[in-house]
Order: structure tokens, then C-alpha cells, then sequence
């Protein structure tokens, strides 16, 4: 197929796409077909959607490179502690906007020492004012509170194609060791309000739908900006109980 384009290098580009499209859809135009009808249908609403998704998988994939300095930032400090860091998935439940995703699966850091559990460390990048836990977090760092930190990695105006380096995530990494104690009280009150949902929703003759969105807890900057920076934290360590 020959491609017509304004210039070489917009046909380049537009080859490499027409060539990768043929190669996934070669056993399958028809369905080819219908992609392009869709965008034909409505162009503008077409690379809207594609943009968001291309944006989220670079969402995903600069919040893994954080996630991986981080997990190489602790491991080289702590283990000097004597302390081990393990990597381990909670769960399918996570904010793509902040949280450290691998495998599908929103991941926690694991603190050992003597192989008994010293902190759980809960990851989170934003450049907002805030960042969201899912109810299941949040659920967690309440039923954990005396061992459970969020650290929040505050990245300001950086673009996702910008380059993140250790030193970078020493001076933006902030620790809320006390997160749990401090979303206790509305993890509750969320609680109790399911529960009176289930009973309104129960089955009957006449029964109420109640339609909703995910339930998100919004941790505004002013949580993480009293927490410990990365030092702080590291200093916090060397007082670990663990018995």
C-alpha cells in the first residue's frame, strides 16, 4: 500500500502504523473494518478515547519506574539495616493515577527483619494536591495502623516523559507513617453507610438500585506534607519494633 503524506517523515510514520495494523489484523479485516468505521463515525471522539488509553499506559509505566527506584532505594538502605524489602501484589483494586501497578495487580512494599513484619509501605505518585486510596486500601492501612505508611511521591509539573532518578525520589518522597490512625474515623462511617445500602437494597417486591462509583478516600497534600522525608523515615527505621 502506498502512503500519501505531507511529508517523508509523517509517511514513515504512517507506514510503520498501516504496517503494525495489518500485521495484528491480517486473519481479521473484517474487524479492521469496523475500527475504521468507528473512527470514520466520529473522529474526534476516536482519538480522544485513544489518547486517554495512551496516556494511562504511560501513567502505568512511569509509575512502575518510580515503583522500581523506590523498591532499589529502600532495598540498598534497609538491607544495610539488616532489615529485607519484597515487592508483593494486594490486589486488583488500585487508582491508576497513583498507585504502583505490576502484573495487573496494585503492589505494597513488604519491611522484614528476622522474617517478621515491620511496615507495610503503600506507594503513590500525584501531581495534584492529593491522591486517592480505594476502600480496600484504605481498609488495610486502618486494619494495619501500627505498621502501615503511605508514601507519596510529589512530582509537580513533571511531564511522564521526563526522567526520574533516585536523587529525585529522595527529595519529592514524603512518609505518613500514621495514615491508618488518620483514615480510621471515615473508613468507618464508609463501612456503616454500605451496610445501610444493603439493607435499602435488599429483594422484594419493590426494591431500590442505588448506582454509584467506586468509593475513593481523597488525601489531600496537607496529610503528606507533615510526614517524614526520606532521611526522617530511614531514621525512623533504626526504631523498629519487631518481636
Amino acid at each position: 500500500m502506498k502512503v500519501i503524506a505531507k511529508n517523508e517523515e509523517t509517511r514513515v510514520e504512517l507506514d510503520k502504523a498501516m504496517g503494525a495494523l495489518f500485521s495484528i489484523f491480517m486473519t481479521n479485516p473484517s474487524r479492521l473494518n469496523q475500527i475504521a468505521q468507528l473512527a470514520q463515525s466520529d473522529p474526534k471522539l476516536f482519538i480522544e478515547e485513544m489518547e486517554k488509553r495512551l496516556y494511562t499506559r504511560e501513567q502505568i509505566q512511569r509509575n512502575q519506574a518510580i515503583g522500581s527506584l523506590v523498591e532499589k532505594l529502600l532495598k540498598d538502605i534497609l538491607e544495610k539495616e539488616g532489615f529485607k524489602v519484597k515487592v508483593t501484589g494486594v490486589g486488583s483494586d488500585f487508582v491508576i493515577e497513583n498507585d504502583f501497578v505490576k502484573d495487573n495487580m496494585e503492589t505494597i512494599f513488604e519491611v522484614k527483619k528476622e522474617d517478621k513484619i515491620c511496615l507495610y509501605i503503600e506507594v503513590k505518585t500525584t501531581s495534584q494536591d492529593f491522591v486517592k486510596m480505594t476502600l480496600n486500601q484504605a481498609r488495610e492501612a486502618k486494619d494495619k495502623m501500627d505498621r502501615y505508611a503511605l508514601c507519596v511521591i510529589q512530582l509537580n509539573s513533571l511531564k511522564i516523559s521526563e526522567e526520574i532518578d533516585e536523587e529525585y525520589i529522595r527529595k519529592q518522597a514524603k512518609f505518613v507513617m500514621n495514615i491508618g490512625e488518620k483514615i480510621r474515623d471515615k473508613v468507618e462511617k464508609v463501612e456503616n453507610l454500605k451496610a445501610q445500602q444493603e439493607a435499602i437494597s435488599e429483594a422484594g417486591d419493590i426494591e431500590v438500585e442505588i448506582s454509584e462509583g467506586p468509593i475513593r478516600f481523597k488525601i489531600n497534600k496537607t496529610v503528606w506534607e507533615e510526614g517524614k522525608t526520606f532521611e526522617q523515615f530511614l531514621e525512623f527505621t533504626r526504631g523498629f519494633k519487631y518481636e
